[in-house]
C-alpha cells in the first residue's frame, strides 16, 4: 500500500470499537479509498485503491462497526 493506512490496522480498531464513522471516498484517479474517524477525533486514510475493493472493504468494516458494539472490552 503506498502512503495510506493499512485496511488491516483500521479493520482492528473497527473491531475493537475505535472508529467512530468511515467514509467511502473517490480519489482523482477513479479509484477509491476509506477515510475513518476515530473515537479520539483523528482522521485517517487509506491508500486509493480499485473501487470495488474499496466498496466491499466499506461494507466489512460498516460490518465491524455493528458488531463491536456487542464485544465488551474492558
Amino acid at each position: 500500500m503506498d502512503g495510506g493506512l493499512d485496511l488491516i490496522k483500521i479493520e482492528g480498531l473497527a473491531m475493537s470499537g475505535f472508529v467512530k464513522d468511515v467514509r467511502l471516498t473517490s480519489c482523482s484517479d477513479g479509484r477509491a479509498k476509506l477515510v475513518v474517524l476515530t473515537v479520539d477525533g483523528k482522521r485517517m486514510e487509506t491508500a486509493c485503491i480499485e473501487k470495488d475493493a474499496a466498496r466491499r472493504n466499506y461494507g466489512v468494516i460498516r460490518l465491524y462497526l455493528k458488531w463491536s458494539k456487542h464485544i465488551n472490552i474492558d
